[in-house]
């Protein structure tokens, strides 16, 4: 059984549980030596930096590799969590983000960041726009689809913001970008996807008709 195994599977000091201690306290904790801190530090947030990975390159083996040296970065970069800059959450989908570009390669990883946010013309996207339609629309299949279609840089906004549920301020900091950078991105990935479920619903009525 790996080290991570046993982390989540269970408790190494017997000390706590999961929901007594903040991440704070927990980071503390685990700044001190203890193992049972880390063990429910992973079992928190583990899922989070897992889904992102996986939904980021679809590769379950390697959103497993990525999600373990998520947590052995922690243990070797503890000291470098500063609490009042942010969620212990965004810090560690911050890691989960390089260490996803470094597995994808360098080239790749620039290439699907390279937007010109400047230039980019602006698309109407409609209030309640596909992704905030995704759970309960019949193109539930042409939306994920469309996401996974989407340029990196924009395949990150909506992970964040509308499948995870990160507020702009949190998903700058995963992202390393201003808030506005991530309001346009997020409203350029709306408008594309809008695009592509208009498409599909069109798709579907003429199957019907």
């Amino acid at each position: 059984m790996s080290m991570f195994e046993r982390l989540w599977r269970g408790r190494l000091d017997g000390g706590f549980s999961d929901g007594e201690l903040s991440d704070g306290e927990l980071h503390r904790a685990a700044r001190a030596g203890s193992g049972e801190a880390m063990a429910v530090l992973y079992r928190r947030h583990g899922g989070l930096v897992y889904r992102f990975t996986l939904r980021m390159c679809r590769d379950a083996a390697a959103a497993e590799e990525i999600t373990q040296n998520v947590f052995l970065a922690m243990l070797t970069q503890i000291d470098r969590y500063d609490a009042a800059r942010g969620s212990l959450s965004t810090w560690l989908c911050g890691i989960a983000r390089r260490q996803l570009w470094k597995h994808l390669g360098r080239n790749d990883a620039a290439d699907g960041l390279a937007l010109d946010e400047e230039g980019a013309a602006e698309l109407p996207c409609p209030a309640d726009g596909p992704v905030e339609l995704l759970l309960r629309s019949e193109a539930v299949e042409a939306v994920r689809a469309g996401i996974d279609g989407l340029q990196p840089a924009l395949r990150e906004v909506v992970i964040l913001c509308a499948l995870e549920e990160m507020s702009y301020e949190e998903s700058a900091q995963v992202l390393g970008v201003p808030v506005g950078t991530v309001r346009s991105r997020l409203h350029r990935a709306k408008a594309r996807l809008a695009i592509l479920l208009r498409a599909e619903m069109a798709h579907t009525e003429r199957k019907r008709g």
